[in-house]
């Protein structure tokens, strides 16, 4: 195991031109994991716990916060709760376009920043923006033009009220779906700056402090059930995403004045 990480790592430092002084000390502080636990670099497993709990914390809280929404979709009845699902079902497949540009962009990022390309490392945040932006856009025209067609393979054309409901909150997923998309490729840019707490503080402050409470207004104050619901979300997901772009502009530039400054 040890050997495949040092041949793996030396290939690397070769592509990238490390400078062969350089290369048996960063081959040897590349050997921080090993199957053996005593063999572990101590200093290596704390940083890696301390990246991978707030990703794992952050799964969570989405989870948790999606879970409480179809509890509250279902206090509105049977036919409420087929279309929160379904509708649901049909963003979560989009959304995978969202997890692919999300992981591309953590992985480029983190390279380019470890180059000092600070302007292309905000260029590729554009460019996975761009790339989503224009995916979501037709898969919401075809929400809003066609609904009937869309919701076919998960409800029964019989279903009058859930496929009536369902109707209306495609019309918000068309919307909500790009703050969902780009609040997704925010955690990947900032995973991409070593920095996975701030998607985690991101997710409690939209999900659980603005998302929750404006649910209490729009579907139970103003009384518009499920689609209040979607509303809400859709104003949490919108917060989350400008903070975490916000956070990911900041962090960029931050590391661009420390590396000037050197």
């Amino acid at each position: 195991m040890d050997g495949q990480l040092g041949a793996i790592s030396g290939q690397h430092l070769l592509d990238h031109g490390v400078p062969v002084d350089d290369k048996a000390e960063r081959l040897a502080d590349a050997r921080v994991v090993s199957l053996i636990p005593f063999k572990a670099d101590r200093t290596a497993v704390r940083r890696l716990i301390g990246l991978g709990v707030p990703i794992a914390a952050t799964y969570g809280s989405e989870a948790g916060f999606f879970s409480l929404t179809a509890l509250l979709a279902g206090s509105f009845g049977p036919a409420a709760l087929a279309a929160h699902t379904a509708v649901n079902q049909l963003v979560y497949i989009v959304f995978q376009v969202a997890v692919g540009l999300s992981h591309a962009a953590s992985i480029n990022v983190s390279r380019e920043i470890a180059l000092g390309n600070h302007a292309r490392a905000q260029r590729l945040m554009r460019t996975a923006l761009g790339c989503a932006a224009l995916v979501m856009a037709v898969v919401g025209a075809a929400y809003v033009s066609v609904p009937r067609l869309v919701l076919a393979p998960f409800l029964d054309a019989s279903s009058d009220d859930a496929v009536t409901v369902a109707t209306h909150l495609l019309i918000v997923a068309a919307v909500l779906q790009f703050f969902d998309c780009t609040r997704n490729i925010g955690v990947g840019l900032l995973r991409g700056l070593d920095d996975t707490k701030t998607g985690f503080r991101a997710t409690l402050i939209g999900y659980w402090a603005v998302d929750l409470p404006a649910s209490c207004v729009f579907a139970f104050g103003f009384g518009w059930d499920t689609v209040g619901l979607w509303l809400r979300l859709l104003v949490g997901l919108a917060a989350t995403a400008a903070l975490l772009m916000r956070a990911f502009d900041a962090g960029v530039s931050r590391l661009a004045a420390a590396s000037a400054a050197v």
